[in-house]
């Protein structure tokens, strides 16, 4: 092989993966969107060297969270194919939250709601009142449902076909739009719940919910979730958690990057399936600052609501048990 033909070789490799680079990103799953702000900066190092979180997980938490701590597993290193692996984020501290403050304060709605977008059926009806139940536990806030919205409020060239077993697909930005005239002035966010698959932009494939952080409204979809029928608890589960981390970015908490997190991204099931149905001690310090709850008793609570749903404890029992015995009291 002459000089020559080795380099036509290597800028054909090259090119192929530059190509593989670009495309993908447009494989995604959860996310938050903020249309007020631009997105957390990439990572700067090579994505090789990207170990998530490592600094934050140094940073010193409220006393009775630090207790706690040693329960958060490590946000593990992104391999082909994760959120964390085609979108390197820096992550946000609690510093980092409460410097992002907004001028004027946070917002003072103590109220979520969830409202439906289109026609649910019985069975999907019950599961959102069974999430705006554990909702109301997760956030130690009053959860409302209000009366759904038409599925008019997705346009016809807002619509799309993916021939796949999911059918059609809505944009969100309408459904976003529309949210925005509906919001109540107490809303603390405002979440609409579809059974129609959704995507983001003509570049996406779907996503499984977008937020604007300070607009409070956010949309998701329970398409992907599973077989009502079948597997309610699995379904409840993946309900309740891509609720409560879209409703996460409406409290101003991005991406969590420290911890095995239920605010971490995901760009499939598969992924989301991974993260805990929980906050992890840094992105409940957030919430703590945020809403003034009390972690313990907000762990009472969850713990209770969760057994009767038959839902994952994970290492709540353990964390209540250190609390009780270092006197904390709620």
């Amino acid at each position: 092989m002459n000089e020559k033909s080795s380099q036509r070789i290597l800028a054909v490799l090259i090119g192929i993966g530059l190509l593989f680079i670009v495309l993908l990103p447009l494989v995604v799953g959860r996310r938050g969107r903020d249309d007020d702000a631009p997105f957390p900066k990439s990572h700067p190092r090579p994505i090789r060297d990207y170990v998530p979180g490592r600094s934050h997980r140094l940073e010193k938490l409220p006393p009775e969270l630090e207790l706690v701590k040693a329960f958060a597993k490590p946000k593990h290193a992104p391999v082909m194919g994760e959120w964390l692996q085609a979108h390197p984020e820096q992550g946000q501290t609690l510093a980092d939250f409460e410097q992002e403050r907004p001028a004027g304060g946070w917002h003072e709605g103590r109220v979520l709601y969830l409202v439906a977008v289109g026609v649910l059926t019985p069975a999907q009806e019950q599961l959102v009142e069974r999430t705006r139940a554990l909702l109301s536990d997760w956030y130690q806030l009053e959860v409302k449902v209000l009366p759904p919205l038409s599925e008019e409020i997705v346009p016809p060239e807002s619509r799309r076909d993916r021939q796949n077993a999911y059918g059609t697909q809505w944009q969100t930005e309408p459904i976003l739009d529309a949210l925005l005239m509906k919001r109540p002035d107490d809303a603390a966010g405002l979440m609409a719940i579809t059974a129609t698959d959704l995507y983001p932009g003509p570049e996406w494939n779907f996503v499984f919910g977008e937020a604007r952080y300070g607009a409070r409204v956010g949309v998701m979809s329970i398409a992907r979730h599973g077989d009502l029928m079948t597997e309610p608890t699995l379904v409840l589960n993946r309900t309740l958690t891509t609720a409560a981390h879209e409703l996460g970015h409406m409290m101003g908490l991005q991406h969590c990057v420290a911890y095995e997190c239920a605010m971490n991204g995901a760009n499939s099931q598969e992924e989301s399936d991974q993260a805990p149905n929980e906050p992890c001690p840094s992105c409940l310090a957030k919430l703590k600052l945020r809403l003034g709850l009390n972690p313990l008793a907000r762990a009472v609570a969850v713990e209770r609501s969760y057994a009767d749903a038959g839902l994952p404890l994970g290492d709540l029992p353990a964390q209540l048990d250190v609390w009780r015995d270092a006197g904390v009291v709620h």
